[in-house]
C-alpha cells in the first residue's frame, strides 16, 4: 500500500455552544469510517471473515447465500444480514468448438455498495425543512460474473457455478473462496514438474526455468524449496560423460510461481569441482531428464 492511498483525515472537535449541522455529524461518521477502512486494509487481509455460505444442488435454478461478513481490498466491510436467494444465470450454456453446447462457468461475487445505492429504511421530517433520510440499509452487491470481469479484491468470490439449460450442472465450487482470517497453522503445498513440461533456458553459470505453482492457490508469496531430481551422469558421447553437481537457486518468487535457476558444476579429470563451461550448457539441456520437485510454505 502506498502513502497515496491514505485518506486526508481531520480530527473533528466541538466547542460549547456550537451549532451542529447534519453535515458536522455526517463528517464524524465519515472520518470514523475512513479510519476503520484504513485499519482493515493495513492490518488485515481481504476476503471472507465469517458466514457467506452458498448452497445449491445439481438441477437447481437458484442458490441461497447465508448472512456473512467480508472485507474488500480497500478495507470496506461487506455485510449481509439476512439470507438471500439468487437465481442462477439464465443461459443455456456456451458453444464448444464442435458446435455442441457445454456448461457456462460463472462466479458468484460480492462487492461494496456506496450509500447512494442503498435503500432508504427510515426518513424523518426536518424542523421547518423537508423530510430526509436518516437510516439506510447495509448490504453488498451480489452478482454473477465471468472470470474476465472480476476485479480481484474489489469483487470477493463466494462460489463457482457451472450452468447448463438455466440450472446448476454440477456441485458449487467453494475452493475459490478467499479467507480473510490468518491461518492457525502454515499452509503447505507441493508439486512436481515432469521433464517434458520443463523449458530450460541457458543462463550464465547454469540453466533456468519458471515453475508454475498457481494450482496451490497461495494467497501470499510462500517460502519455496526446490530441487531437480534425476541422474547427474550425463553421457554426451561414448568417451565424454559429465558428472554434474547442481546448486538450486530460487529467484523472483511470487504466489503463483518462481524462477528456478540451477548452477551447473562438474567433476574434472582431477576429481575437482569446477564450473561447466557456458558454451557447453546449451548442448547439455536436451540430455537432462530431470523432474523438478518443489514445496511452498505460507504463513
Amino acid at each position: 500500500m502506498s502513502a497515496a492511498t491514505i485518506p486526508n483525515l481531520k480530527r473533528i472537535e466541538f466547542v460549547p455552544g456550537q451549532r451542529l449541522t447534519a453535515q458536522d455529524l455526517t463528517d464524524v461518521q465519515d472520518s470514523n469510517r475512513q479510519l476503520r477502512w484504513l485499519h482493515n486494509r493495513c492490518l488485515h487481509g481481504w476476503g471472507i471473515g465469517i458466514g457467506y455460505g452458498v448452497t445449491g444442488e445439481v438441477g437447481d435454478t437458484s442458490v441461497t447465500i447465508a448472512p456473512g461478513y467480508a472485507i474488500d481490498c480497500l478495507g470496506r466491510e461487506l455485510i449481509l444480514t439476512t439470507a438471500v436467494t439468487m437465481p442462477v444465470p439464465a443461459v443455456a450454456g456456451v458453444s464448444s468448438g464442435s458446435g455442441a453446447t457445454v456448461p457456462a462457468t460463472f462466479f458468484l461475487t460480492i462487492s461494496y455498495l456506496d450509500d447512494s445505492f442503498q435503500a432508504t429504511e427510515e426518513s424523518r421530517p426536518g424542523v421547518c425543512m423537508p423530510a430526509g433520510t436518516v437510516r439506510l440499509t447495509e448490504g453488498p452487491l451480489l452478482q454473477w460474473q465471468q472470470f474476465k470481469d472480476i476485479q480481484d479484491g474489489l469483487n470477493v468470490i463466494l462460489a463457482e457455478a457451472t450452468v447448463l439449460n438455466c440450472q446448476l450442472n454440477a456441485a458449487l465450487g467453494l475452493d475459490v473462496r478467499r479467507n480473510a482470517l490468518p491461518s492457525n497453522q502454515p499452509y503447505i503445498n507441493a508439486g512436481q514438474v515432469p521433464p517434458a513440461a520443463i523449458a530450460w533456458t541457458p543462463v550464465t553459470g547454469g540453466i533456468s526455468t519458471f515453475v508454475d505453482t498457481s494450482a496451490a492457490k497461495f494467497a501470499a508469496t510462500p517460502a519455496y524449496f526446490a530441487h531437480a531430481m534425476g541422474s547427474r551422469q550425463i553421457v554426451v558421447a561414448p568417451a565424454l560423460t559429465y558428472s554434474l553437481v547442481t546448486v538450486p537457486v530460487i529467484e523472483s518468487a511470487l504466489p503463483n510461481g518462481f524462477v528456478l535457476q540451477i548452477v551447473l558444476l562438474m567433476f574434472n579429470s582431477l576429481n575437482q569441482v569446477v564450473a561447466v563451461d557456458d558454451k557447453d550448457i546449451a548442448g547439455l539441456i536436451p540430455l537432462l531428464n530431470w523432474t523438478i520437485v518443489w514445496m511452498g510454505i505460507e504463513g
